[in-house]
């Protein structure tokens, strides 16, 4: 029985993967688009029941900056209340997946970023988000995260906020949870006043080790302000939990 339920997941697994891939592919297909490859390393440490530190570094061209740019991060994650759900159905504990409602703060640096007279200076950022999780029919979850970015590029100051909605579903496969998803972002940007950036990410979170995963991701990112420009990524994301 455990078989047949297994192979029933990576059946529907691949299904909801790729009915996400057809909805993107249209628009990743058009030759004169941009495409980058974005890198990025991720450290998690949970500090308590409640509570984790989080530590990124990522490097892009278009992704966080006008220009190529290493940029770092650290956050704190906090459950609200309620603390936790129990997924007894989790092969890992998973702090992420077993929370309903958490907020994140923390400090991002990016190290060139290009202020209003294109002159390239150092960003600092002060970042708080608030994620919610509710459970969808057929054992899919749905993720809302609204954050805030406090932006200083220079000696400029300006904020974002960013609304992203993300559907995905976790697989048992040979023990291994596999995570497939997608997500939409909008983009509020004070500079303009108004919406300036869209952003969509297709994939997958791929757990090795209870201290290992990995994370590949096809994503879309269009921008309308300053200008018009649209860009492809494939992104892959190296993740370790203590």
């Amino acid at each position: 029985m455990r078989a047949s339920g297994n192979r029933a997941d990576i059946k529907l697994g691949s299904l909801f993967a790729l009915a996400c891939a057809s909805l993107s592919v249209a628009s990743l297909a058009r030759a004169e688009d941009v495409s980058e490859f974005w890198p990025e390393f991720s450290g998690y440490m949970q500090l308590n029941e409640r509570s984790r530190a989080y530590f990124d570094a990522a490097y892009a061209l278009g992704k966080e900056s006008d220009v190529k740019s290493v940029d770092v991060a650290a956050y704190l994650d906090v459950s609200l209340k309620p603390i936790a759900r129990i997924r007894r159905d989790l092969p890992t504990d998973d702090w992420q997946r077993n929370r309903y409602l958490w907020a994140r703060i923390g400090y991002n640096r990016v190290f060139e970023a290009t202020d209003s007279a294109a002159v390239e200076v150092v960003e600092n950022r002060g970042v708080i988000a608030l994620y919610g999780r509710v459970p969808l029919p057929a054992e899919f979850w749905l993720e809302t995260r609204t954050r805030t970015d406090l932006r200083w590029i220079g000696d400029e100051y300006s904020n974002r906020y960013r609304f992203r909605l993300d559907l995905s579903r976790d697989f048992s496969v040979r023990d291994h949870v596999v995570v497939p998803y997608c997500n939409f972002e909008w983009f509020y940007d004070t500079r303009y006043d108004a919406w300036a950036r869209t952003l969509a990410n297709l994939g997958a979170e791929v757990t090795v080790t209870d201290h290992f995963r990995y994370e590949v991701y096809l994503a879309r990112q269009a921008d309308r302000l300053p200008g018009e420009t649209d860009l492809n990524a494939l992104g892959v994301a190296l993740k370790w939990y203590y």
